[in-house]
């Protein structure tokens, strides 16, 4: 096969801005019902629509639960989770815009179970005849109050739910145990995050009369998450006390660890739907974890505290679930996006769902390598390089690549080193890519984690720099040709590495962050003391928070900067971007903002998704002296 040489940037790529949504699904919440496994199925080609989605264990077939028009989604604390249960064939949904409960009768008609008005629902769990829910109540003045409830699956509960837990800033998902008898949930207080200090209690479920709850764990900068219930009663948990999230578990004579790893097995607690491990029938737990910067799956065995890994190729594994001696897992590879597989421990699995019906040529998929370096103080920061590929294109001689670095959003949270088609439009057009895992970030550990407690916009942006820098100083990159890249608080890395380095010549903000004092005072319940721990309480720290803001600092960006903002965004309010690009443009800076008027934090819609990948392409182009290849 003949290879032309063609300017970095410019190469002919098989992904265009509308093949990464005409035909990509984005796939969640894997639940199993015995023989048969439900998924949540986002569409972008639906306006973003999330559909509720069920693989029949008898015949093979794939169908939709949910009629047309139907969005499964949740919106307690924004980013929602637990939109959906099922047992024994029962399925309940909340949706939107309604935001109320409802079963899925079997004709697939829709039977509301919660009034309408100011209720949200998330994290829903069916028991016999009830669902346990968080509810959170936006009826009244300041902030919502969340609380755990109990739905009668065959009344209106038109009060909104019995009341079985409150007081508390905020509620997890619960776990319920096999008879139904015992119920236990996390909860959390202002200004923690669930990643900071959170505490476990259990309780005997009754009929009538206040739960009498008992604490299992919770101390000061402890974070425990993810409670379920074994089949003889004992109740599992993760809990990052040895300074990792690792498994123990409460068997009514007190609290025992299940084993030790320098590594941690569970997720940051994001939405009320996450599943980072699950309890097999023999006693073994199915659990994932990441070591040398990629995923692993494999079984623990409580008895002895060892790890043996499962067969199944893969270097990003989550939504475990199990039922009988089979296991499902979301799984993506170094080739293939996401799917969704299922059999026994042992194999051979199925591929019940792929993200994508038709895959990317291998040949075009760059490899994803750990890397690993310095920053200004002397401590390693973590990251995913992958290089630019093409089967049929390669830079001029003595040339090297331009640079995108991309930072997660946040800022607690990871990079994967998975197949994304959201890095391959890059890779396959010359790009390299950076994805920062940095200090903050987890999959690292407690410590890792909290280096970025009072420094947000200080270390993290210190460890974005060094790692371009680092790329460049080993002759991977050019380094007068970096750009920058994040959404959320990504994209206020993005405005912060500008204003305070000279290291990019371009960056691009989605719905990033850029006025911290509007996001300490303007924001949604769930963040709403986040930058209490990742800067200083607000007012006392209000010097800091002024002086870490890019936008009181919009005369000083060095680089041109593309700001993509959505209109209705909650989190980041369309105000934060237009006050950013007004003070670059009487700065006489170069900046583009584009408002995407119907989508909130996080685009969903095809139409916006292609518009802004164009846009950024088209932006570095211009910045960076190449000429993108047509699509």
């Amino acid at each position: 096969m003949a290879v032309m040489s063609s300017p970095f940037g410019s190469w002919p790529s098989p992904l265009s801005p509308s093949s990464l949504t005409a035909a990509t699904r984005g796939l969640d919440e894997v639940r199993v019902d015995g023989p048969d496994t439900y998924w949540l199925e986002s569409r972008p080609w639906e306006d973003g629509r999330v559909v509720l989605v069920r693989h029949l264990g008898a015949s093979g077939v794939v169908e939709d639960v949910v009629g047309e028009g139907v969005n499964v989604r949740s919106r307690v604390h924004e980013y929602g989770g637990g939109a959906y249960a099922v047992r024994s064939g029962t399925v309940v949904v909340t949706t939107m815009p309604d935001l109320v409960v409802q079963v899925v009768e079997s004709d697939g008609s829709l039977r509301a179970i919660t009034p309408t008005g100011g209720f949200r629902y998330g994290g829903l769990v069916l028991g016999d005849g009830f669902v346990l829910a968080v509810r959170e109540d936006h009826s009244g003045a300041g902030d919502a109050v969340n609380t755990l409830v109990r739905l009668d699956l065959d009344g209106d509960n038109a009060e909104g739910g019995v009341v079985l837990w409150e007081g508390s800033d905020f509620v997890g998902r619960p776990a319920l145990s096999t008879d139904g008898s015992q119920v236990a949930v996390v909860t959390w207080e202002h200004p923690n995050m669930p990643w900071d200090t959170t505490t476990l209690r259990r309780a005997a479920l009754v009929d009538d009369g206040p739960l009498e709850w008992t604490v299992v764990e919770g101390r000061e900068d402890i974070s425990v998450g993810q409670p379920r219930f074994g089949a003889d009663g004992s109740l599992w948990f993760v809990s990052d006390d040895s300074g990792w999230w690792n498994l123990k578990r409460d068997s009514g004579a007190g609290v025992v660890a299940v084993h030790a790893a320098a590594a941690d097995f569970m997720l940051p607690q994001w939405v009320l739907g996450m599943s980072d491990f699950a309890l097999l029938a023999d006693g073994r737990v199915l659990v994932h974890w990441w070591a040398d910067g990629v995923g692993r799956l494999g079984v623990l065995d409580p008895s002895s505290g060892e790890t043996v890994d499962v067969e199944l190729e893969g270097v990003q594994f989550d939504q475990l679930q199990a039922v009988g001696d089979e296991i499902v897992v979301r799984v993506g590879t170094l080739s293939e996006l996401p799917s969704i597989v299922r059999g026994p421990v042992d194999g051979p699995f199925t591929t019940l769902r792929r993200s994508r019906d038709e895959g990317l040529d291998p040949a075009y998929a760059s490899t994803a390598q750990p890397w690993t370096w310095t920053n200004s103080a002397g401590q390693d920061v973590h990251g995913v390089f992958l290089p630019p590929t093409h089967p049929e294109a390669a830079g001029p001689d003595g040339e090297l690549p331009p640079l995108l670095v991309f930072v997660h959003g946040g800022p607690t949270s990871r990079a994967e080193a998975g197949l994304q088609l959201a890095r391959a439009f890059w890779t396959t057009r010359g790009f390299a890519i950076l994805d920062v895992n940095h200090s903050g970030s987890t999959g690292h550990g407690r410590a890792y984690r909290d280096r970025l407690l009072g420094q947000w916009g200080v270390i993290d942006i210190d460890d974005i720099v060094t790692g371009a820098r680092s790329l460049a100083e080993a002759g991977h990159v050019d380094g007068d040709r970096l750009a920058i890249r994040g959404g959320s608080a990504g994209g206020y890395s993005v405005l912060r590495a500008l204003t305070t380095s000279d290291a990019f010549a371009a960056g691009t903000s989605y719905f990033g962050v850029a006025d911290l004092e509007a996001l300490a005072t303007d924001t949604h319940k769930f963040e709403s003391r986040y930058l209490d721990r990742l800067i200083g309480p607000y007012p006392a720290d209000k010097e800091t928070y002024v002086d870490r803001s890019p936008v009181h600092h919009a005369d000083q960006v060095r680089g041109a900067v593309l700001l993509l903002q959505g209109g209705i965004d909650e989190v980041v309010p369309q105000a934060q971007a237009e006050a950013m690009a007004a003070g670059m443009r009487a700065a006489g800076g170069e900046v583009d903002l584009v408002i995407y008027p119907d989508e909130g934090h996080g685009f969903r819609a095809a139409s916006a998704i292609e518009d802004s990948l164009t846009r950024e392409l088209e932006f570095y182009g211009r910045v960076l002296g190449f000429t993108p290849a047509p699509s």
